[in-house]
């Protein structure tokens, strides 16, 4: 969450990627950072314990909202 937060504060999009576990805590900590509006990418949880093809899979699912927060002007 810093790290995003403190290139969006230089202009650099960014994309944060967390599961659902974590909504409440980085919503916390963003706000904490003053970017209460920052916004994350969501995946399911837990991810520790799928295979390889299941994490490539969220990751092919998540891609276009990913590469979206990338390109926003």
């Amino acid at each position: 969450m810093h790290d995003g937060v403190f290139f969006e504060d230089q202009g650099v999009p960014t994309a944060t990627v967390i599961s659902q576990e974590f909504i409440r805590a980085a919503r916390a900590q963003a706000e904490a950072l003053g970017a209460v509006d920052y916004r994350t990418v969501v995946v399911p949880h837990p991810i520790q314990t799928l295979t390889r093809e299941e994490v490539r899979a969220l990751a092919d699912r998540a891609f276009d909202e990913i590469v979206a927060r990338l390109i926003r002007g």
